[in-house]
């Protein structure tokens, strides 16, 4: 019984995935330019830094209150209990670890591509 469940999953899975990332376009060939003239750098470089200063610090916040949380539920916890509250912090550590390095990536890129 859960090898078929695991199977249908598996098979409806990749029907999402095939479904998601196929497109289809039917369109006419048409030569058209963007209007780039009302497109300012320096105030989407400045408004991309606030929206990234923005998720870093929700991103910590956020962490110190889930590491407080998963803190005391682990002291106050039975040891079958502590077992779960420690897998549930490598997901969470895992978590910060992308989102800071997102971030930062995407800060040195930027970086980068403006002084040149």
């Amino acid at each position: 019984m859960r090898k078929s469940v695991k199977i249908i999953s598996v098979i409806l899975m990749a029907l999402v995935m095939i479904v998601t990332f196929s497109q289809f376009v039917y369109a006419l060939e048409v030569n058209v330019q963007p209007d780039t003239t009302g497109i300012n750098q320096e105030g989407m470089e400045a408004m991309a830094g606030k929206v990234l200063g923005l998720i870093q610090v929700a991103a910590a916040i956020l962490a110190v209150v889930l590491i407080a949380v998963f803190g005391f539920k682990f002291i106050l916890g039975s040891a079958s209990e502590k077992a779960d509250y420690q897998k549930s912090f490598i997901p969470l550590i895992v978590g910060l670890i992308v989102v800071f390095a997102a971030t930062s990536i995407f800060k040195l890129l930027m970086g980068i591509t403006t002084t040149s």
